[in-house]
């Protein structure tokens, strides 16, 4: 089967030769669908949703405004595609739009297409019915799909995706999709243009081992993504080379993992661990156990500005919760 992350689609695909929402929808958008299924028996198209209220909607705020053009078949596609799905109305219509159009095409033989429409799946080629989701982004839909097809006889899928977040979350919940279909193989097939690449989730979590693997979604929350900062100054890379110093810290990613709602307490173990992992980001030979006593030692003895300093204590323990 092939999952596609339907936002990352109409990003990448060229708009250059149609005049209207109907011309994009029935000569470049659904003729990619097509072209999917020629080496595939499943197809699943997956959306994200847009709620007005939620967190997410602040992360977009600050990706810019974009140009509002309604979303109507005979309505003129707009110069800017980029500034276009800048607006979260425009992009809530345009798929909305397309997920229609994709259930009402002719689904080949002995093919299966599924789509989202808000918490709705829409399926052709099949009876099966899949429940309703609450998701509101497809990163996490995606894995709902996957279970739904590994459920119904899938053993490999590509999942094709241009968000870092949907590789992680492949990793972390791998394990999972092991107990589901032991002989499961998951590809990504991640970026486009020169950065395209094709990542073997299977190889990642073999490598990685169980226990880290399911600690990487929580170490990439934690070390910044969409809703949450990254440290000043310190990468993926650098936290990454952290972890592989200070191997205590995948227990706390772990625990965090399995115990999403629940809030660190400053006093608990977890939380001690992470201050302490937060240290080595900045200073892989400090012996401190605290933020705080880093930040002054940095700063007093080792000339760092206040810009190459860790958080204070509270600030770390914002980025945990």
């Amino acid at each position: 089967m092939k999952l596609l992350d339907g936002a990352a689609v109409v990003h990448f695909l060229n708009t250059a030769n149609v005049l209207t929402f109907d011309q994009y929808a029935d000569q470049v958008f659904l003729p990619y669908v097509m072209k999917q299924l020629e080496s595939s028996r499943r197809v699943d198209v997956v959306w994200d949703k847009y709620i007005p209220t939620s967190i997410k909607e602040s992360t977009r705020e600050k990706r810019g405004k974009g140009i509002r053009r309604r979303v109507e078949g005979s309505n003129k596609l707009p110069g800017n595609w980029a500034d276009f799905l800048r607006d979260s109305t425009n992009k809530h219509e345009l798929f909305t739009f397309l997920s229609s159009k994709i259930a009402n095409m002719k689904c080949p033989e002995r093919k299966k297409v599924v789509t989202t429409s808000d918490a709705t799946a829409l399926i052709l080629g099949s009876n099966q019915s899949m429940g309703p989701c609450d998701h509101e982004e497809a990163d996490t839909r995606l894995l709902i799909h996957l279970q739904d097809a590994l459920q119904n006889g899938c053993t490999t899928c590509l999942v094709c995706t241009v968000d870092t977040d949907v590789v992680v979350i492949l990793i972390g919940k791998f394990h999972h999709l092991l107990t589901l279909c032991p002989d499961v193989n998951v590809w990504a097939a991640f970026g486009t243009g020169k950065s395209f690449t094709y990542y073997y989730v299977n190889a990642i979590y073999e490598d990685l081992g169980k226990e880290k693997s399911l600690a990487v979604p929580v170490f990439h929350s934690f070390t910044g993504c969409d809703t949450t900062s990254a440290f000043f100054g310190r990468g993926k890379k650098s936290a990454w080379e952290a972890w592989n110093c200070y191997k205590d810290v995948t227990r706390a990613f772990t625990y965090m993992a399995a115990h999403p709602f629940m809030q660190v307490r400053v006093d608990e173990e977890p939380f001690q661990v992470l201050k302490r992992f937060t240290v080595l980001m900045y200073d892989e030979a400090s012996e401190q156990q605290h933020v705080n006593k880093a930040r002054k030692e940095l700063f007093c003895h080792k000339g760092k500005t206040v810009e190459r300093l860790p958080p204070t204590q509270p600030r770390t323990h914002y980025c945990s919760t």
